[in-house]
């Protein structure tokens, strides 16, 4: 089964996000990375609270339709077991659907996961170490419907971390609407347009980074991105 990261682009608008990602390259000496990642975090208590609030209703349905099928007095004991085998099955229910978690999810604990995970990212896919520390990540992460801008040194050296939020802001506005796609190409331009009016290109620029990162967070293959 793809996860929320691959489904989140078709095979189509992603070769067009990385065709306008190179055409504003193009203009500047700047690196663009849009990123796509399925969660930011596992969120260990959004889903044991999850699959309680899944479990009780169940449970409760669950006995007073087989109540008439019980030969013993135990029913305190027959609730308790329902309550476990459903508390078990939500808890699988969340894992093989994940936007359900989102119910259960805390703003504040979000905001704080996405932040810490793309500054991670950040690093570990070598954003930092551009000839002219002008990478820009563009940091997607599905499950949160939340959007990050980081910004290399030489570029807030120019440019506020401020300057980015009005992108964030079309961004994520685009992914609660569906329109995932035509949103990242605005963000892409305005960002492009950003750097190239204080980063222009130079004579001898060469492609350093990734055009597209989608991270495939399964296990077995933890390190699958597109390029």
């Amino acid at each position: 089964m793809d996860t929320l990261a691959q489904r989140f682009f078709s095979t189509e608008e992603q070769e067009q996000i990385t065709q306008a990602v190179r055409e504003m390259e193009g203009q500047t000496s700047g690196e663009i990375v849009p990123m796509v990642v399925s969660a930011s975090h596992s969120y260990p208590e959004a889903q044991l609270t999850g699959a309680v609030l899944l479990s009780l209703p169940l449970a409760l349905i669950a006995a007073f339709a087989t109540s008439s099928l019980l030969w013993w007095r135990g029913e305190v004991l027959w609730l308790f077991l329902l309550f476990f085998l459903c508390f078990f099955a939500g808890a699988r229910l969340l894992v093989r659907h994940p936007v359900l978690l989102r119910l259960f999810l805390r703003d504040e604990r979000t905001e704080e996961e996405v932040q810490r995970a793309a500054l991670a990212h950040f690093y570990s896919e070598g954003l930092h170490q551009t000839r002219d520390a002008t990478g820009v990540l563009i940091y997607i992460s599905v499950l949160e419907r939340r959007v990050w801008i980081l910004g290399d040194q030489g570029i807030n050296e120019r440019l506020a971390p401020q300057t980015w939020q009005h992108c964030v802001d079309g961004l994520a506005r685009g992914i609660r609407e569906k329109r995932q796609a035509a949103a990242l190409y605005t963000a892409i331009a305005e960002i492009g347009t950003l750097l190239r009016d204080h980063f222009p290109p130079r004579t001898d620029d060469r492609n350093e980074l990734g055009d597209l990162i989608i991270v495939d967070d399964r296990p077995a293959r933890r390190q699958l991105v597109v390029r």
